[in-house]
């Protein structure tokens, strides 16, 4: 029978992740508003933000291999369901005056480390259960309904934690969870798994290695994996260190400014996935991303010439958040026609037989650059003027940009036509 976009699978996996995203961000704005309350601590929010990333990380190799070896949707009804529970234990404690922050951290790391298992697995899944034909308009649903969450999610959390405090937050949030694996459950998945030595520390490695290879191995699948890599490293630092340096410490924008800023871009890359799904359907994956990228660069030019003292005097902070709410509604836009199709395309070149492997292993490689990239960019920021900073990193980013769309293997763009 062939899949189209709207079957009972896809729905149902849409409806257990739009849920479970829903209370994810009702927590995740809470929860920083919770840990200042009681301890007033900068290092303690560094704690909580550092056990949301590090354990998943270190999970990843054998969230890989296992979501090669088992059944997909298992993983995900078993990782809801544990995560789900964990988050209720967070709320019964609370509701008991139990909670403290040692409590919070170590089910916070357990979370983290499901997180990469459930990651790996619904990854890896996607493809199985859509067309290649409709993995895209796919992807880009699943987009949409991250952005959502991402922008109704905070807005919730800050009104149920003001008006009933963290214990309903957590409540929220892991009914979330438990639904959501209610939902997966009723997913029709039959993996085809072939059958494979007793796990053992020695055939993990081997299997581990094998996801390594594939990706050295494949010309195009090395390229994209070394382009998404290098720019993560070159952009998500920019934007998650000087980016708030300058709109912060020296534009002087509020904190309310700074929120609505992001709310822009948010809102342009929930646009974005919906116009990939409906008037840019047609366009074929190289005239998306080759449109993205370039005028990505063109909006981070922008940004870098407005920032530079002698413009930035000319406008108030007012006019300034407006020019910078336009620019960044319009990355979110475009940034979704880059990174849907890379990641439909890399679905597509990798079996499903190695697929969680194959995405753990970029998702470790291109996390780690994030806080490698973000120490850097800090040490320069102590020693060069950010408006600098900002027009080098642009002008090395759309350097390796061109060499991407003039060199890239035609399979990075059309792996099912390859």
């Amino acid at each position: 029978m062939k899949k189209t976009i709207l079957n009972k699978n896809f729905v149902l996996f849409i409806f257990g992740r739009f849920v479970s995203l829903i209370g994810s961000g009702i927590q995740m704005i809470a929860i920083p508003l919770y840990i200042l309350d009681k301890t007033g601590s900068g290092a303690a929010m560094g704690i909580f933000t550092l056990l949301g990333i590090l354990p998943r990380l270190f999970a990843a190799p054998f969230s890989g291999v296992l979501g090669d070896r088992f059944n997909r949707k298992n993983i995900m009804v078993l990782t809801d369901l544990i995560r789900g529970g964990l988050i209720l234990l967070l709320s019964a404690m609370s509701f008991g005056n139990l909670l403290n922050m040692v409590g919070l951290f170590v089910i916070q790391a357990i979370v983290s480390v499901l997180d990469g298992f459930f990651g790996a697995a619904t990854t890896a899944m996607l493809p199985d259960i859509v067309s290649e034909e409709d993995l895209r308009s796919a992807n880009s649903i699943l987009g949409g309904v991250n952005s959502f969450s991402m922008i109704i999610g905070p807005i919730l959390g800050g009104v149920v934690y003001g008006f009933f405090g963290i214990s309903l937050v957590f409540l929220f949030n892991g009914l979330s969870f438990v639904f959501s694996a209610l939902s997966e459950m009723f997913i029709n998945y039959r993996p085809h798994l072939s059958k494979k030595e007793e796990l053992s520390i020695k055939t993990f490695f081997v299997e581990f290695k094998e996801g390594l290879l594939f990706i050295v191995n494949k010309r195009s699948l090395k390229f994209l994996f070394t382009f998404a890599m290098v720019t993560n490293f070159l952009m998500a630092p920019l934007l998650q260190v000087v980016e708030p340096y300058v709109l912060r410490q020296v534009v002087k924008m509020s904190a309310q400014q700074y929120g609505l800023v992001q709310t822009f871009f948010t809102f342009g890359m929930l646009l974005g996935n919906i116009a990939i799904v409906s008037f840019l359907n047609k366009l074929k994956n190289r005239a998306l991303m080759t449109q993205g990228l370039i005028i990505q660069i063109l909006l981070l030019f922008a940004f870098s010439y407005f920032i530079f003292p002698d413009v930035l005097k000319n406008f108030s902070v007012m006019q300034f958040f407006w020019i910078v709410g336009v620019i960044y509604f319009f990355f979110g836009f475009f940034n979704v026609q880059v990174n849907v199709p890379i990641s439909t395309n890399l679905q597509l070149m990798t079996p499903s037989s190695i697929r969680s492997r194959v995405f753990s292993t970029l998702e470790v490689f291109s996390q780690v650059m994030v806080p490698l990239g973000a120490v850097i960019y800090g040490f320069l920021l102590d020693h060069i003027a950010a408006h600098f900073m900002f027009l080098f990193a642009t002008i090395i980013t759309a350097i390796i940009s061109v060499g991407f769309l003039v060199f890239a293997p035609y399979e990075v763009y059309e792996p099912n036509e390859g």
